[in-house]
């Protein structure tokens, strides 16, 4: 039977991986946007520029943005899905998931599916309104381009985008843990992953604590700022007679 830590470490390189393919992916579409972007500079006029907002989605699909995020979202999401269920069950920590649990995951993956819309979109603003202001000052085409293309960069969306990545995987498996944990019923949270030369004072310090947590505490730790976007960290719900067997003592005899 797997042990928590062969649970977490199996479901690591699989979070790594959708990561990895993502970022990939990012740099070959956010160069197609930047060519799309110059190609569309030609023939603009201030009307046109006023519904930017309808080219600029028509580039982020001709580039491949909404289909990768989809890719992540659905797919890459849904492998993730998979996998969580199967290492907890092969390690005997096993769940039922009802309807309302599914409908609470599929809420979450349309919330980060908006929130890598929501990122693009705010982008195709700020390109509209620099647009508006060359239109107006008879900026001439060159200078357009070198311009928009500086903008692109300054509004760091492929930085963004796989920053947020990072964030919504981290998220998405710990939504489906947590959904996990509800069967375990009276139960204590403990705090699982790497401990090495880049993890975070804040993370470093609970894993070398040892402890076990109720809900209210683990929630307080979980949500504190200073785990930070990609913390590679999880809570695994289970039995209080587990935690202590496996070595974790209770945090209410620090």
């Amino acid at each position: 039977m797997p042990t928590l830590d062969e649970i977490y470490n199996q479901e690591k390189r699989k979070t790594d991986a959708a990561v990895k393919k993502f970022n990939a992916e990012s740099e070959r579409v956010f160069k197609r946007v930047q060519s799309l972007a110059v190609a569309g500079l030609t023939g603009l006029t201030p009307d046109s520029i006023l519904e930017y907002d309808l080219k600029w989605r028509e580039i982020l699909r001709d580039a491949g943005y909404y289909k990768m995020v989809n890719e992540l979202v659905d797919n890459d999401f849904n492998k993730l899905f998979k996998g969580t269920k199967e290492a907890f069950t092969a390690g005997g920590y096993d769940a039922l998931f009802t309807e309302d649990d599914a409908n609470k995951i599929h809420a979450m993956k349309q919330l980060h599916r908006e929130e890598f819309i929501r990122l693009a979109e705010t982008t195709g603003i700020e390109i509209k309104t620099q647009l508006f202001q060359y239109s107006i000052g008879d900026t001439p085409l060159p200078d357009i381009t070198a311009g928009i293309l500086a903008k692109l960069e300054d509004t760091g969306l492929e930085r963004y985008a796989k920053t947020y990545a990072l964030t919504a995987v981290k998220d998405y498996q710990q939504a489906v843990i947590d959904v996990m944990g509800k069967n375990v019923g009276d139960g204590v949270w403990v705090y699982v992953g790497v401990n090495d030369d880049v993890t975070r004072p804040y993370c470093k310090n609970i894993l070398q604590d040892n402890k076990y947590y109720d809900e209210s505490e683990m929630n307080k730790l979980k949500n504190d700022n200073r785990r930070d976007f990609n913390c590679r960290h999880r809570f695994y719900k289970m039995k209080r007679k587990e935690a202590e067997e496996l070595g974790y003592k209770n945090s209410k005899n620090a």
